[in-house]
């Protein structure tokens, strides 16, 4: 009869010690921490933009009144037949001055977005009849689109 020590398989440990858990684990929490910085980056940029474009849609009606010599009454978001509010801005329009120059023509005050508050984006109409874009100092220029800076 042969003894049951000659039969065994030697062992061999198999798994990950705990250093390298720890290290595995240190390596994804930076890697998860340089994403969420770029996200956050893509998110505010994207925002902007949007409020950016929603803005715009007031080029073309606030135009068309001018051309039409529309009263300061019909100077207004209701007017323009463009939304007062939306999710991210309070609108308020003025009418042009005589000589065409009209700053802060359209305005945006930003809401609901807590790193922005109390900051606004507006469109300026120019003597030559051009839109010209402009954002309070509190908004870094990193985030806002070409035309704003």
């Amino acid at each position: 009869m042969e003894s049951s020590n000659t039969n065994r398989i030697p062992l061999s440990q198999s798994g990950f010690t705990l250093i390298e858990i720890m290290i595995a684990v240190a390596i994804i929490s930076i890697l998860a921490a340089i994403s969420m910085v770029g996200y956050q980056t893509h998110i505010r940029k994207t925002q902007i933009m949007t409020i950016y474009q929603e803005i715009n849609n007031f080029r073309t009606p606030y135009q068309m009144l001018m051309n039409e010599g529309a009263g300061v009454t019909a100077f207004s978001p209701t007017g323009l037949n463009v939304g007062e509010k939306s999710k991210h801005c309070q609108f308020s329009v003025i009418p042009p001055n005589a000589d065409a120059v009209t700053p802060n023509a359209v305005t945006c005050q930003i809401q609901n977005l807590s790193y922005l508050s109390n900051e606004y984006i507006s469109l300026n109409l120019t003597a030559n009849g051009k839109w010209h874009c402009t954002a309070s100092t509190g908004i870094s220029k990193f985030y806002l689109p070409q035309d704003c800076q």
